[in-house]
């Protein structure tokens, strides 16, 4: 029986660039039929990206996304096309890459801005004046012998990665078994997605997401506000849905340390998809 710790994970490569190009497409259709590799990145609908939360808006669907994508994430493949967009999104998305110790393959077309953009060099480990050519590098590296894999040893040096892609979501808050059946039913089927159900601390430090829900004005969630503080000083991204009171002045401690507040299931769960990149129910 073949060992399961032998098999060949995929790269997850994040792709970061504007909005309004199309040129990611072509890339994941090269690959559609390929297990070396898998796509992820922010919002390609423009519509459906502005509607859970522009970059400036107080709606947190643009840092929930890219923050979650980024994180599962092996490597960054920037690109800009040209110089008609400000592409900042590209230059927060590779420092969130480099301080997490992603490799960062940075493509710059827009001779105009050769100057703005040398300011990224030490964050970025690959550098291309053209599309061609960076992919041609991506192509290189998803396609090596597994034994060739991270097998330098500069600073900052990529690994062979170590997981499928896997949002893994705790859930924490009412007793009630209603809420959380309702989480566990919306991801029953979408493999990518666990849930974990007040399954310990350990779970929780583990976790990429934490899920918090209070039903009702009843009782002292003490378990909630727990979670939510370890979740916080772990650098975990936080979802807080209050059904109940939602002018609790005790809850009020909360919220603040939370990257998104809703004050119904539904819109919780709609943020929830939007993070971990379902967008066919959004």
């Amino acid at each position: 029986m073949e060992n399961k710790m032998d098999e060949v994970k995929p790269y997850i490569v994040y792709l970061s660039s504007s909005a309004h190009s199309d040129w990611r497409e072509p890339v994941k259709a090269k690959y559609l039929k390929d297990d070396h590799v898998i796509f992820v990145g922010p919002c390609e609908n423009h519509g459906l990206s502005d509607a859970m939360g522009a970059p400036g808006d107080v709606k947190p669907g643009h840092k929930l996304r890219i923050t979650q994508m980024l994180s599962k994430s092996d490597i960054l493949f920037g690109y800009i096309p040209d110089d008609r967009y400000r592409s900042f999104n590209i230059m927060l998305e590779t420092g969130i890459a480099h301080a997490r110790k992603k490799r960062v393959l940075f493509v710059n077309e827009a001779r105009s801005l050769d100057d703005e953009v040398e300011c990224a060099q030490p964050y970025i480990n690959q550098s291309f004046d053209s599309l061609s050519d960076g992919l041609d590098s991506l192509h290189q590296i998803i396609t090596a012998p597994s034994e060739n894999r991270g097998a330098g040893s500069e600073p900052n040096q990529f690994t062979q990665p170590i997981n499928h892609l896997e949002h893994r979501i705790f859930l924490s808050g009412s007793p009630s078994s209603a809420w959380t059946d309702r989480v566990q039913a919306q991801y029953q089927n979408d493999k990518s997605v666990t849930i974990l159900a007040e399954s310990g601390m350990q779970d929780l430090a583990a976790a990429d997401i934490l899920f918090a829900c209070r039903t009702d004005s009843g009782g002292r969630l003490f378990n909630l506000v727990l979670a939510v503080g370890y979740a916080n000083a772990l650098g975990k991204q936080i979802l807080f849905v209050n059904q109940g009171d939602h002018y609790s002045h005790a809850y009020d401690y909360v919220k603040p340390f939370a990257d998104g507040y809703f004050t119904t299931l539904d819109e919780g769960l709609r943020y929830l998809d939007y993070a971990v990149g379902i967008e066919d129910r959004l």
